[in-house]
């Protein structure tokens, strides 16, 4: 695989799996990131947090009640207490019994494979959600991934933090509503490399300004051909679909 740097100067648009292949399998599991994989699509984005016991497991929520049988707030069960929860069921009786997966877990089948997007989440000062991130880049550079990987969050002092521990990691300002700030100025004030908004959110104003910064940006969720040929008229270079597999067969 040529690095993500590579792959987003040489490419001209692309769709990003949003928690794998969301829309035919349960969000952030092992079965929709495969799937999203069979699909062809180029990267998938993930959520990762920690555990009580401070395991770093995929999983977008703060608490469990969602998308598994469980209850109560993640962060205060141990891994071995979330992975014993049904994380299929709530999707569809041919998913029952399918896990919470390990970010390591997750990693195996990426790895190689697709270019990852990790969104991650705010840590607000929590000295817990400070170390599950200090871990999870300990992860990523142990794999020697930071090249394939971008991290995105709505956090944008945590993307300079990041910036901060891994000088050159890459990373995307995911824009906060109601922030009406032109793109370049969300990016330069978290020193990131790119921009994302949701498909409500774009504007030409946005797109000119992306456009005149040269500012690679995207869109979230976009997920009919009839979305995929809107969002394209703003000139944008990626989206990210629950339905990667469908968006895939509108594009040359």
């Amino acid at each position: 695989m040529t690095t993500l740097a590579e792959f987003v100067r040489n490419t001209e648009f692309f769709v990003i799996a949003h928690r794998g292949d969301s829309g035919r399998a349960p969000e952030n599991t092992l079965a929709a990131i495969t799937l999203a994989l069979q699909s062809g699509s180029p990267m998938i984005e993930i959520d990762v947090q920690g555990t009580a016991d401070h395991s770093l497991v995929v999983f977008h929520d703060s608490v469990l009640g969602r998308t598994t049988n469980g209850h109560g707030q993640i962060r205060m069960f141990s891994a071995g207490e979330v992975r014993a929860l049904d994380a299929g069921g709530w999707f569809s009786p041919d998913f029952a019994g399918e896990r919470i997966p390990y970010l390591t877990e997750a990693l195996d089948l990426i790895q190689g494979n697709a270019y990852l997007n990790i969104e991650v989440k705010s840590h607000a000062g929590d000295a817990n959600t400070i170390l599950h991130t200090q871990l999870l880049l300990q992860e990523i550079r142990k794999r020697d991934l930071f090249p394939f990987t971008m991290f995105s969050s709505f956090d944008h002092e945590l993307l300079l933090d990041l910036r901060k521990a891994v000088p050159n990691i890459i990373t995307c300002a995911l824009n906060v509503p109601a922030d009406a700030r032109l793109p370049s100025d969300v990016v330069a004030s978290c020193m990131a490399n790119s921009y994302g908004c949701s498909v409500h959110e774009l504007t030409t104003i946005k797109a000119e300004n992306c456009s005149m910064h040269r500012l690679p940006w995207g869109a979230y969720t976009v997920n009919t051909p009839e979305q995929l040929q809107y969002v394209r008229t703003y000139g944008l270079h990626a989206v990210v679909s629950n339905h990667p597999s469908t968006l895939l067969q509108y594009l040359p």
